[in-house]
């Protein structure tokens, strides 16, 4: 299986998002104020959503802010938990 590392795919994200075309990826959920985990996520369509601020968002450094199309909400992850990127194995 192909890998790509984390902040290679952060950056493909931004320039496919930047063309207006969405990519899909799958990350681990976690809940840092609660502590709680609910598995992996799976977002067949997404595209970045600018990024926030740390006077917006805690530990907003940490975090990629996301808009999955098919739900159509507006999701964050932990960075650290990507897992894949356009079916490619996501390394730190």
């Amino acid at each position: 299986m192909e890998s790509i590392n984390l902040f290679e795919a952060i950056r493909e994200m931004r320039r496919i998002t930047s063309l207006g075309r969405t990519f899909s990826m799958v990350h681990a959920t976690y809940n840092f104020d609660t502590g709680e985990a609910s598995g992996k996520r799976y977002v067949r369509k997404a595209k970045l959503r600018p990024q926030a601020k740390g006077d917006d968002v805690i530990h907003a450094d940490h975090k990629l802010c996301y808009y999955d199309v098919d739900a159509q909400v507006p999701r964050n992850c932990w960075q650290i938990l990507i897992l894949f990127f356009n079916g490619m194995k996501v390394i730190i």
